[in-house]
Formats: structure tokens, sequence, C-alpha cells
């Protein structure tokens, strides 16, 4: 009780200045009170932020300003030079939606899941369609042998009662375009690693990420591309 007592006084007192070594020093922590900022303009999509940017907001039209692409689902208009506290202004800024449940890479998935993930989480192309038909062979499946390389996955499937026996080649490496940013611009393509395994006789499907990421630094660069073909009179930054 007494401590507290002693700080909450020491904390009421006026701050002292004492020199060392020609330095200046305080005995106390100072806060600076900033005003508050402008409050920031907040959009789920690229279109709503070029119709933002085409209004006349405040100050947008200043060479100060420019349109960042923070990351693949993030992209502002902020100010060059921070104000006399440190702080960089943000007029308007481009959301991605968090509702949307992205697909699970890296686990793999029963038949059914791993089907209705591809179909409603992936652009139609023709790679995804030859994953889907592997995978929809497995309907009424079982994965019984595997011979691997590392490259490709070759795996014997037994079908219904008469176990006839069907041997499919599954390709390592397959590109496809996830829905994983803003829908105005291509979904950027990566490679992914296709892989069939059976855990207690059914069979189950997943697909790695294999491109290191760089998704999206490509994602970035397309949004970039994109809101400069807006012409809308702010350097873009990425």
């Amino acid at each position: 009780m007494l401590k507290e007592l002693a700080e909450y006084l020491v904390q009421q007192s006026v701050p002292t200045t004492m020199q060392f070594d020609g330095l200046s020093y305080v005995n106390r922590t100072l806060s600076l009170m900033a005003p508050p900022l402008v409050p920031k303009l907040t959009v789920s999509t690229l279109t709503g932020l070029v119709d933002a940017v085409k209004e006349p907001l405040p100050l947008i039209a200043n060479d100060a300003w420019v349109l960042w692409v923070e990351s693949h689902k993030a992209v502002s208009v902020v100010s060059l030079r921070g104000d006399q506290y440190g702080r960089r202004a943000c007029l308007v800024r481009a959301e991605l939606p968090e509702g949307e449940r992205p697909f699970r890479f890296d686990t793999f998935h029963d038949r059914e899941s791993f089907v209705i993930g591809l179909q409603s989480r992936f652009v139609p192309s023709g790679p995804l369609t030859s994953v889907l038909e592997v995978a929809s062979a497995l309907t009424d499946a079982q994965v019984v042998t595997s011979e691997d390389d590392g490259i490709s996955q070759s795996t014997t499937i037994k079908r219904g009662v008469a176990s006839l026996k069907q041997p499919i080649t599954v390709k390592g490496r397959v590109p496809l375009q996830p829905y994983r940013t803003f829908r105005e611009i291509e979904q950027p393509t990566s490679e992914f690693i296709f892989r069939l395994q059976s855990k207690e006789g059914v069979p189950a499907c997943a697909l790695f990420e294999a491109d290191g990421g760089k998704w999206q630094l490509d994602a970035m660069l397309t949004i970039k591309a994109w809101l400069e073909a807006k012409e809308l009179g702010l350097r873009v930054v990425a």
C-alpha cells in the first residue's frame, strides 16, 4: 500500500530535467498529446476504392498522396509525408472481406469435402478439371496401392463389388487459381502438390502449396497494374 502511494505521489510531481554529459534527461515518462486523425473510409472492393478516389475527398488531389498496395488483401490512399506527430494519414482503405472461409491446404480431406472445396473456392480451369476427375473417381473406390517416385503418384483403385482395378497416375504438381485476393483482378496462379492416401480404407485428397508464397507478390503486382489502368492521377506503389 505504501509503495503504491509513493508511486502515485511521484506521478503527481512536476518532472525534473537533469543534465549528464551534455544531454538532457527527464525523471518521468511524458506522453505526446496528439489531435485525432481524420477517420479513414473503409471499403471491401477495389471498385469501391476507385469510386472513393474519384470523389472530391479532402486533399486527395495533392501530389503528396499515393495508392499503396499493402498486400494481396489491402490497398490504401496514404500520405507520403508524416505529420508533426510522426503519423501517416490514410484517407481510404480497401480490405478484402474475411467472411469467406479459405480452402485448407496442407491437410488431407475426405473426397466430398475436397471436391466441394475445389468447385467453390477455385477459378475453373483445365488443371482443376483434371484434379476433380481424379477425386471424383474415388467415390466408390479404395486406394489400395501406391507407387511414388517423388514427382508423380501411381495409384490403383478398386471399384465396386466386382473389384475392378483401374490404375491412374496423379501428377505431382498442378497449376491452380484459388480465390485469394480481390475479385476484380485475375487470381494468381500457383503450383500445388496433389496427393492421395488411404486412411483406414477411406480415400483422402490434399493440396500442398509449392510456390513459396510467390502468389502474394504476383497478386500485389496485378493489383498495381489494375489501379494504374484506371488513371486516377495518383502514383501507385507496391
